[in-house]
């Protein structure tokens, strides 16, 4: 359920409306309330658009941050130097992409990142065979 109301409401500069999305996990799940602001006028978003934002929202946290948080474990990294943290979030960001691509056509089950890092974690060949390969539409 959307809720939207007038940002000035709430005094937040550049934003011409907020929306409230409330969500149930479950019959007995607790209710959490997420805000969400944007820079188009009133009845430029329905609320049945202020939600497929939001869903496309979760779509990069699945597809991108929880890759990084349990396949490479980012948010375990004991990496400080900055120059090494930014290397590092490159090279998983890079391993994230071409899951990505070697996951197209398979089943599923069978394309998890899981799977990705098994086939492909010792089998240097394929990695490189992946990156040099054009890209099939």
């Amino acid at each position: 359920m959307a809720k939207t109301i007038e940002p000035k409401e709430l005094g937040l500069a550049g934003a011409l409306q907020l929306a409230r999305v409330d969500r149930q996990s479950g019959a007995n799940g607790q209710l959490t309330q997420t805000w969400m602001a944007a820079s188009r006028a009133k009845g430029q978003l329905s609320e049945s658009e202020w939600l497929k934002l939001e869903q496309q929202r979760w779509g990069v946290e699945n597809r991108t941050h929880h890759t990084l948080d349990v396949t490479h474990r980012e948010d375990e990294s004991r990496v400080r130097q900055p120059n090494a943290a930014a290397v590092l979030g490159i090279f998983r960001r890079l391993s994230n992409a071409l899951k990505q691509v070697w996951a197209k056509g398979r089943p599923k089950r069978e394309a998890t990142s899981r799977d990705w890092v098994e086939e492909n974690q010792f089998n240097r060949r394929a990695s490189i065979n992946l990156i040099t390969q054009p890209i099939a539409p």
